[in-house]
């Protein structure tokens, strides 16, 4: 065997009270940084992979964009956080060797052969880390897999082969060279200096302090200990700092941006869907019509030209058939459609640029899609819309859906359709982009006597009639409108409410937060784990410091003050620079596409983080008393 690694390997377990720890760190952050990639990736949310799902319409419009955007930020988030810590924590792990290799320069050693033996340690515990992270994570990730359709999300089962890859390989490279810059500057230290660990040979612990820690210091008698003790170990306080920043930030992404997020795409859904509205047609019409809606949050129903005709004289009615309904004072509105499939073609157009140039864009793609005919002034729904809508019998102009939009165009507001079966191929440009849920975005819009027109209807057929009805009375007004509708149109016609299938895409909506309230629980294991880590790491170092204050009378409470203060000088600035930050990323790539949270959000957020962080640090004292409270005069020996 290699002697280095005959070395690292003995040296690995030798010291396996801390190599253990470190280890699990890694492990810890690896497999859940696995675990995030490949389960966002099989829900949909990885720009990186060709997915397979049987309906290519299933969840592709502005609202997936949304959160795309904000997975791709997490990830990013959690990449640099798996990146810092395996590298903070080999950083770490060398540290903790000076003395190690100050016996071995004693001894002879090369500094060549001592950068050889402790770089490769680091590797190994990156190595086994990694690979059991990583094998825990991929198991975690499909035994979720096998759990989440219950709650509603389904998924398309994926391995991701792009983000793993580049974590795995930016560590091994990082390590080369941190944790190896940091070995070649030890190996050119003397003897006296490596001794020193952590805390600094040349530390003057008569240097006044500067006016923070000063100010800090005056506060109390545990204060001051616990700024001199941070004051001695700045290089482990700079490394854990940046650690805990990067938490914070997540959680605080996290928070933020799944509650913003949620809350946008359920108002985007009720915009596009509204609320209390009953469907009125010939039965095969509206179950398909339901059917259409429910296509955004069940990948497993995809309707197409062949499962239905629309234009079928069977499904067509005049609105003067059923104008009793109008005598209804419970409902609010009446919105007459006439719904087809239909070819439609993507035509050029031209895009300005902000040099005052054009480009031409499209790629005259084609597609089969439903095309809407509707009274712009009375639709029941008020569309989240990108452009404007069109006028009232205007024959040039239609709004589309936001799948339609994002998929089929490369800039739908400078673009035009062409919908081949209406005339010779009427071209409609496109005025508006609309938030849509209705067969996920792939419709279009277009004035409904624009569209009787043009398919040589002579008496106003519909094939669809929606009704707004006041709130909580559908139940009451039932019975009237079923008699309305079998008296004059036939019992193959019927009405059915649409609030259980918005509801459905509600409820799906919902669900997309179960991964971040889950990344939130593992961010704080492995929160009370780094905590656990910090005040471990100088436990050894501060062992004379606490027996000389047991000897005088010290009593354990003032230990744990001490340990606590020193965590809470990292969480508090920590939580600072991650509001700022946080606030920043979430404006510029998140909530620009959203409704804004009100100004108090962010901060009641970062206090419950701090709250939390509080909690995680007082949990991460006890196993450290514990030890403490072994300590004996043996102590002064180690090392």
């Amino acid at each position: 065997m290699n002697i280095s690694l005959d070395f690292a390997l003995k040296d690995f377990y030798r010291k396996r009270e801390t190599t253990f720890s470190y280890t699990l760190m890694i492990i810890l952050v690896i497999a859940l940084t696995v675990f995030l990639i490949n389960f966002t990736s099989a829900m949909g949310f990885n720009d990186f992979i060709t997915y397979s799902y049987q309906n290519a319409y299933y969840f592709s419009g502005g609202i997936s964009i949304v959160y795309t955007d904000f997975t791709t930020l997490v990830i990013s988030l959690m990449l640099v956080m798996a990146f810092v810590v395996v590298i903070i924590v080999a950083s770490t792990l060398i540290y903790s060797k000076k003395r190690d290799i100050a016996i071995m320069k004693a001894l002879g050693s090369l500094p060549r052969k001592l950068y050889s033996f402790y770089l490769t340690e680091a590797y190994i515990t990156f190595i086994i880390g990694f690979v059991i992270g990583g094998i825990l994570g991929f198991i975690c990730y499909g035994i979720v897999s096998l759990i989440v359709p219950i709650i509603g999300i389904y998924i398309s089962f994926q391995v991701d082969f792009f983000y793993t890859p580049i974590l795995f390989f930016s560590c091994l490279v990082g390590i080369y060279i941190v944790p190896g810059v940091i070995l070649r500057k030890l190996g050119t230290q003397n003897t006296i200096t490596l001794f020193s660990r952590d805390i600094s040979h040349n530390y003057n612990a008569s240097k006044k302090l500067s006016l923070i820690p000063r100010w800090i210091s005056s506060i109390g008698y545990h204060f001051k200990i616990s700024v001199i003790n941070t004051m001695r170990r700045t290089g482990e306080f700079k490394r854990y700092l940046i650690v805990f920043c990067i938490i914070s930030l997540i959680i605080f992404t996290l928070g933020i941006g799944s509650s913003v997020i949620q809350n946008s795409s359920q108002q985007w859904i009720k915009k596009s869907q509204g609320i209390d509205i009953i469907a009125i047609g010939h039965q095969d019409v509206i179950q398909q019509y339901t059917l259409m809606y429910s296509m955004f949050s069940n990948p497993e129903i995809i309707i197409t030209g062949n499962d239905i005709d629309f234009l079928s004289s069977n499904y067509m009615f005049n609105f003067s058939e059923v104008a009793d309904l109008l005598n209804i004072s419970e409902i609010e509105k009446v919105d007459q459609r006439l719904i087809s499939f239909f070819n439609v073609t993507e035509l050029d157009g031209y895009h300005l640029l902000e040099n005052g140039r054009y480009i031409l864009t499209g790629q005259s793609r084609k597609a089969s899609i439903p095309i809407i005919g509707i009274n712009v002034n009375d639709i029941v729904q008020d569309f989240e819309i990108e452009g404007n809508y069109f006028e009232e019998s205007d024959p040039i102009y239609m709004i589309i859906g936001d799948g339609l939009g994002y998929n089929f165009f490369d800039f739908p507001l400078d673009q035009s359709m062409r919908v081949e079966e209406l005339g010779a191929g009427h071209s409609f440009h496109i005025s508006g982009v609309a938030i849509d849920s209705f067969y996920s975005g792939f419709a279009g819009y277009i004035d409904l006597q624009v569209m009787q027109g043009e398919l040589n209807f002579t008496s106003d057929e519909i094939n669809l009639l929606l009704l707004k009805i006041e709130s909580g009375e559908y139940n009451n007004i039932k019975g009237t409108i079923e008699s309305i509708i079998s008296n004059n149109l036939g019992l193959n016609y019927s009405v059915i409410s649409l609030s259980q299938t918005f509801e459905s895409n509600y409820a799906f909506l919902n669900s997309l937060t179960f991964y971040p309230s889950l990344i939130i629980i593992m961010m704080a294991i492995i929160s009370i784990l780094s905590l656990y880590n910090y005040q471990k790491g100088s436990i050894l170092e501060k062992a004379k410091d606490f027996l000389i204050m047991r000897a005088i009378g010290s009593k354990y409470k003032s230990i744990k003050r001490i340990l606590f203060l020193e965590a809470l000088y990292i969480l508090i600035p920590s939580i600072l620079l991650s509001l700022g930050i946080g606030m920043i990323l979430n404006s510029t790539i998140l909530l620009y596409r959203a409704y804004l949270p009100h100004i108090s959000i962010p901060f009641i957020l970062g206090g419950i983080l701090f709250a939390a962080f509080l909690v995680f640090n007082y949990l991460s004292l006890f196993p450290i008393l514990r030890r403490i409270k072994k300590f004996t005069i043996k102590d002064f020996e180690m090392y």
